[in-house]
């Protein structure tokens, strides 16, 4: 398992953030105007907080995970919650995505995105140590 820390940024909480990344992820796949109703709260990752942090979220991600592509995607949410992203930065990301039918997730990361493996997160306080 990995992990993505998420950060608050502008408005946009950290818990915020990871649900709308996970939801607009999600969307690449099946875009709303496709879905039925039972999809409405679907999300391609899920996340946790921080037991001593409520507000403090980090996705729990496979970097491996292929992302399939519908030709109708849009990427302006997903965009939108990356601020950081130069002009560069965001137009590499959107012809990534539109030129494929499938990409794995951990080629869409943002150079400031780090993953996180499970040492990180048991010494940080995000996750207990799993007894074997």
């Amino acid at each position: 398992m990995e992990w993505i820390l998420v950060n608050q940024e502008g408005l946009l909480t950290s818990v915020q953030r990871a649900e709308i990344i996970s939801r607009e992820l999600y969307n690449i796949t099946r875009p709303v105007f496709i879905q039925g109703e039972h999809e409405a709260e679907f999300k391609l990752f899920e996340y946790i907080t921080h037991p001593l942090r409520e507000y403090d979220a980090a996705l729990i991600v496979d970097t491996n995970h292929i992302i399939q592509v519908h030709p109708s995607c849009t990427l302006e949410k997903l965009i939108a919650v990356f601020p950081e992203l130069t002009i560069e930065e965001r137009f590499t990301l959107s012809s990534v995505i539109h030129q494929s039918q499938a990409f794995p997730f951990g080629l869409i990361l943002p150079d400031t995105v780090t993953v996180r493996d499970e040492a990180y997160m048991i010494e940080n306080g995000w996750i207990e140590a799993q007894e074997e």
